[in-house]
């Protein structure tokens, strides 16, 4: 290495950058276009084939997504408790069918599915005939109810001049009663189109959706002889297929020619920019070589019309100033050391006390900066412990009353669900209140309609604590009578008056909810009744300055 430098030393700068130019530049890029095009040409199908498969990844990812949206549009129109409490009520009470419980139903429907494009008709079917749909389009339910499959499904369906795509689904409303109802949605066949014309990443493809027997259902494909290349993917539990074709595309030269074009712009635009700098940096060298024959020759005075320019961000420029300002400093030195007879001791103090001083200058800004840096992270974790427990609780919380299919989850989890919202409450109410479990072990396995202790813990903080400031305390419990599992929460809160209590109870079971009645509790108390009878629900007992106590009664359910 020592000897290459060497070497380089014994020539001239501008020669230096040539060969840094030839080597660095112009060979390499020689060398890659070659190869570039050597295996262009050798691997051109397989080229074609792997940039094919890039567009198949994409197109896929994004009719999935396609499918997937419906798929949740589907998923959400099944579980809505709305819905289903409005069905199962419409089908056992008289009471309940009229055309505005019919309007609720449409309505929801229409609020979940309306901002898919792709979904042109939603309907939900009863076994007697009725139905309540969504629809963009004229449908005859019945004649599409027609020999469909009561099992989660897709299918292709032709009901007269608009052919679509058909997911349905025998569901159950109440699986005490035994009711039932058919979900349909009917999927634009033009909106999917578009979806896949949209989806395909070069004019050379084509997208398709077929089914099992190879019928194209949307889309369209290349067929033999002008077929190169086909990949054939499944859509998840639909039985459908995405179907990718592609054309062969024509070698050309312009790619060799655009980056051949391209390989000469940067090498004259490389080669300019090299004579420039060579030219930049010879200046002020040659300026520096000629002071320094000057001052070989005894002259270290210099002229101020031959400084160099203060302003220049040249290295060169700036070792001329700081040559010129050495002779300088020389000079005063000298004259200094002639006029004030400087002894040697005094000189090496002045040394020890300047580096001193340089020293102290290092380390003052060093402990500044660490004190700083330490300060920041102090606060962030400060700010950031409380904020990520409420985040952690939160996220638990809405892994139950969100995620958990269906009405039905485990007591554990119900359990685990009410925790996360304590843990909430307790950060926002500053620790005002603690809570006591005393849950029976044995009834944790047991399942439960889920999101009914929330609205009762709830009711507690909000109610129940009002006006209180710290002291509250919550017992909750829970324990098995024969076949019956019994909650009961108690809080040591305000309490309420009989009358107070008695009006809570009767708006709780009436069947009609009132403009400010307990919706919270009402619902808990509903949805217990609808899904296991009338016995089962809940008891409200308060006293004032002594509390309240809520129970709550719900079979034995595996």
């Amino acid at each position: 290495m020592d000897k290459f430098v060497g070497y380089l030393r014994k020539i001239s700068i501008r020669r230096r950058l040539l060969y840094a130019f030839i080597i660095l530049c112009v060979i390499p890029i020689s060398i890659m276009i070659i190869i570039s095009g050597a295996i262009e040409f050798l691997y051109y199908n397989d080229n074609i084939k792997r940039n094919y498969d890039n567009f198949t990844y994409e197109s896929d990812i994004r009719v999935n997504d396609m499918f997937d949206q419906l798929e949740l549009k589907f998923k959400y129109l099944k579980e809505n408790n709305d819905i289903l409490t409005d069905i199962y009520l419409y089908a056992i009470s008289p009471i309940y069918q009229t055309e505005e419980v019919s309007n609720r139903i449409e309505n929801t429907i229409a609020s979940i599915v309306s901002n898919q494009e792709e979904i042109s008709y939603a309907a939900i079917i009863l076994e007697d005939g009725t139905s309540f749909s969504y629809m963009k389009i004229l449908v005859d339910a019945k004649e599409i109810s027609k020999g469909l499959e009561d099992g989660p499904s897709w299918s292709y369906v032709d009901y007269g001049q608009q052919p679509a795509l058909c997911r349905t689904e025998m569901v159950e409303v109440d699986y005490t009663s035994g009711l039932k109802a058919r979900y349909v949605i009917l999927i634009n066949l033009n909106a999917v189109k578009e979806v896949l014309d949209n989806a395909a990443g070069s004019a050379k493809q084509k997208i398709a959706i077929t089914d099992i027997q190879d019928r194209v259902v949307a889309g369209s494909r290349f067929e033999k002889p002008e077929l190169f290349y086909e990949v054939t993917v499944p859509i998840l539990d639909t039985g459908l297929n995405i179907n990718n074709t592609f054309i062969r595309t024509k070698y050309d030269l312009r790619g060799l020619i655009t980056v051949t074009v391209i390989f000469l712009l940067v090498v004259a635009g490389t080669g300019s920019t090299s004579y420039l700098v060579h030219e930049s940096i010879k200046i002020p060298l040659n300026r520096l070589l000629g002071r320094m024959e000057r001052i070989e020759e005894g002259d270290i005075f210099i002229e101020p019309e031959e400084e160099a320019d203060i302003n220049s961000q040249d290295e060169n420029e700036i070792l001329n100033r700081v040559f010129t300002s050495m002779l300088n400093k020389l000079n005063e030195v000298l004259e200094e050391t002639y006029t004030t007879n400087i002894n040697e001791t005094q000189l090496r103090t002045r040394i020890k006390e300047l580096e001193l001083v340089a020293l102290q200058q290092r380390i003052n800004p060093h402990f500044l900066y660490n004190l700083l840096d330490n300060i920041f992270w102090i606060a962030q974790m400060n700010n950031y412990e409380e904020i990520g427990e409420m985040v952690s609780a939160l996220g638990e919380f809405f892994k139950t009353s969100v995620s958990e299919k269906g009405a039905f989850v485990s007591i554990n989890t119900e359990i685990e669900n009410v925790k996360s919202y304590v843990c909430l409450q307790k950060i926002m109410h500053k620790n005002q209140f603690d809570v006591i479990w005393k849950i029976d072990p044995g009834i944790v396995h047991y399942k439960t309609v889920k999101l009914i202790l929330q609205p009762i813990i709830e009711n507690c903080i909000s109610h129940g604590f009002e006006g209180i400031e710290g002291g509250g305390i919550i017992h909750i419990t829970g324990k098995k009578e024969a076949d019956t599992i019994i909650f009961e929460i108690q809080d040591n809160g305000r309490g309420m008056e009989k009358d107070v209590c008695d009006g809570i109870t009767l708006a709780m079971n009436d069947s009609i909810l009132g403009v400010g009645d307990s919706i919270g509790m009402r619902n808990v108390n509903q949805r217990i009744k609808i899904y296991f009878g009338e016995p089962y629900g809940i008891n409200i007992k308060s006293k004032i300055t002594e509390g309240t106590t809520v129970s709550l009664c719900i079979p034995v359910k595996e």
